[in-house]
């Protein structure tokens, strides 16, 4: 049995270390790519939630409870970016 096997092996080595090999490096390119691609929709979901303008209204209190007192459920979302009450505030009054 174990003479069979060790010439089955020989026979495959062949195959088998380039199928492995590109095996291998098909693993690192797949991960490569999941990490470029984690990374750049990462990068756009930040672009975007920095658009968000809450934190310049005139309407945010920065209260826990009551973050704005017009749109408080749109407060800090993304519902907020397009905010048609939106007014600036100088926060230097304050």
């Amino acid at each position: 049995m174990l003479l069979i096997l060790h010439y089955l092996i020989r026979i495959l080595q062949p195959v088998l270390v380039p199928l492995c090999f590109v095996t291998a490096w098909t693993f690192v390119i797949l991960s490569l790519w999941q990490t470029w691609s984690a990374t750049r929709d990462g990068v756009k979901t930040v672009k975007r939630l920095h658009q968000i303008p809450c934190s310049g209204c005139q309407f945010f209190t920065g209260n826990y409870y009551l973050k704005c007192t017009v749109r408080p459920g749109a407060a800090l979302t993304e519902e907020a970016i397009q905010c048609p009450d939106y007014t600036a505030c100088d926060r230097r009054l304050s």
